[in-house]
């Protein structure tokens, strides 16, 4: 878990992952070993690890499925000024192809204009299992930071994700146009919570995305359910 003394957390460096839409995919080049940087559309599972929705056609496919090393880099950059001041983190693991399932369902929160491809043949999600991460918020925030800490266990809210996310569209539609209109600044109406996780919610309307932060990490159901509601009484303010 989170190491007290740390200048940036494993909990901050996660967050960067959950806020991020896009980001820089290293592989190795199957046939001649050399680094290959990509540009790619990126979305977490209820964990935080990275994951991609990628097709064979692409030589990071073929460079994954020949050499499963990678590493996925995002970063927020200020609008002026230098811009590594910016916070950014490197994620370092070994790639493994994984089913749809819930994930093509998180992905589509995150990007709902790859519902056009993401039934393709040819296209699959691949996630990353984290070894390692190196985060960077700025001089004298530099962090190496172990997978546990910034991706702990999140079993309880992998499970519950999928009803939580139904109970709340179905019984709490109100609520969610208050989370979008009163706590993002959205216009409200037509919201859905698309995906839940420990550190947030995904809100999407067609193909309009919000990210509704959590203020701390949740990892039960009580928490889940408390923070939810504390957010509804704010949004009611």
């Amino acid at each position: 878990m989170m190491n007290e003394r740390r200048s940036f957390s494993g909990d901050e460096a996660r967050n960067l992952l959950r806020r991020a839409r896009t980001g820089t995919l290293a592989t190795i080049n199957a046939d001649d070993g050399v680094p290959y940087a990509s540009l790619v559309n990126l979305a977490t599972d209820v964990q935080g690890c990275p994951v991609l929705l990628i097709s064979t056609l692409a030589w990071h496919t073929r460079n994954l499925l020949a050499d499963p090393r990678g590493s996925v880099m995002v970063a927020e950059v200020p609008a002026s000024g230098d811009a590594l001041t910016g916070p950014r983190v490197t994620v370092m693991g070994r790639f493994v192809k994984v089913e749809q399932g819930s994930i093509n369902r998180r992905y589509l929160a995150r990007h709902p204009a790859a519902e056009l491809y993401a039934g393709f043949g040819d296209f699959a999600f691949w996630r990353l299992e984290p070894e390692r991460a190196h985060a960077v918020a700025g001089f004298g925030r530099i962090e190496t930071i172990p997978a546990d800490e910034m991706f702990p266990s999140a079993d309880e809210m992998t499970a519950l994700e999928e009803s939580a996310v139904a109970h709340m569209n179905d019984d709490h539609a109100d609520a969610i146009q208050r989370y979008a209109g009163k706590l993002l600044g959205a216009t409200p109406g037509g919201w859905k919570i698309a995906a839940l996780d420990p550190d947030g919610a995904d809100l999407r309307r067609g193909e309009e995305v919000l990210r509704l932060p959590f203020e701390t990490p949740v990892y039960t159901g009580g928490a889940l359910r408390s923070t939810l509601a504390k957010l509804g009484e704010r949004s009611r303010e």
